[in-house]
């Protein structure tokens, strides 16, 4: 996990503690048994491996100590595949459980237990290529300022069934909120916004894979920092203006692979939608959030806590944000 990056008041952290008494002993157990149950898969694949790579070290090179290299090699990849699975259960029924603890305290949303998001659904926006696959890492819903809203982080891979690859320079990482404007349901076209600096594969989307065209808006700073798509008229000064709130919130690197100051990250895409505004902020697909320790590592309550409660409160400052845009200029 990160450092929690703001103090937790005691009576919070008492108050997720005794929600998790009940809780993590339960985790430690599960994560202990799936440990041995990889264990005892690895013990058999290795040998495996390694047997095979000594006899095709063998055969190729004619050399025994070729064989124990390629020994070698073939017992590192089987362990590095499957420590990686070995992990991954766990991991995901750990972090849902200490977020549902610590967002019963700490917020107004309730945890998705098991998130998942349509990838036709991203077709209706307006903003991106043929989505292939979506992966929900979390997603918290519920309402806010009368509103319904959702904030999830999520990954995005693109390509159809023919050419698609989950190489991470062929996928794109967000936070992304959604906000419903029931107000705006008979509203016809939609609004889309990209950075102007994103790549041409990016910035080509709404033109090539949904037939918008580029409108300016007439103020030239925005313009300078943005790209629009579709109807203007929403983006009213008030609106263009509200977008500082949501540059505040950008933390991913150029090349998204970690965090940098809040400020200086990617900045948002945004799509109006009738009925709904979707904000997408480009994420680091390494920020180490919502992160349970590895499972050698004992759960610490005093440790995940604070990290827990930071987190969500990061994640919480985007939803914020996106509420403070004028949303009545829209309707």
């Amino acid at each position: 996990p990160r450092a929690a990056a703001a103090a937790l008041k005691p009576a919070d952290h008492a108050a997720i503690l005794a929600r998790l008494a009940s809780v993590l002993p339960g985790l430690e157990r599960d994560r202990a048994a799936h440990v041995e149950r990889i264990d005892r898969v690895l013990k058999r694949y290795v040998s495996g491996a390694a047997l095979a790579a000594i006899v095709m070290g063998w055969g190729l090179a004619g050399s025994f100590v070729g064989g124990l290299a390629l020994m070698g090699i073939a017992a590192l990849s089987v362990v590095i595949l499957l420590l990686g699975k070995a992990e991954d259960g766990p991991r995901m029924t750990t972090r849902t459980e200490i977020l549902i603890a610590v967002a019963g305290q700490m917020s107004d949303l309730i945890v998705d237990p098991e998130p998942d998001i349509p990838r036709e659904w991203f077709a209706g926006l307006g903003l991106l290529q043929r989505v292939r696959k979506v992966i929900v890492d979390l997603r918290l819903t519920g309402q806010r300022d009368g509103r319904v809203v959702g904030v999830s982080r999520i990954g995005l891979m693109f390509g159809t069934d023919n050419r698609y690859s989950e190489k991470h320079d062929k996928g794109l990482t967000f936070v992304m909120v959604q906000i419903d404007l029931p107000e705006t349901a008979a509203r016809q076209g939609v609004t889309v916004v990209m950075p102007a600096d994103a790549s041409w594969n990016v910035k080509s989307g709404p033109r090539l894979s949904h037939g918008l065209r580029s409108v300016p808006t007439g103020d030239k700073s925005f313009d300078a920092l943005y790209t629009v798509y579709g109807d203007a008229v929403p983006l009213t000064p008030a609106m263009r203006a509200g977008f500082a709130n949501l540059e505040a919130q950008a933390r991913s690197a150029k090349h998204g692979l970690a965090e940098v100051a809040p400020g200086q990250g990617r900045r948002p895409w945004v799509a109006i939608l009738p009925g709904q505004l979707v904000v997408l902020t480009p994420l680091s697909m390494f920020d180490g959030a919502f992160e349970p320790p590895p499972f050698w590592v004992p759960l610490d309550p005093d440790t995940l806590i604070p990290a827990f409660a930071a987190d969500l409160a990061v994640l919480d400052g985007y939803l914020t944000a996106a509420l403070s845009l004028p949303l009545g200029d829209i309707a």
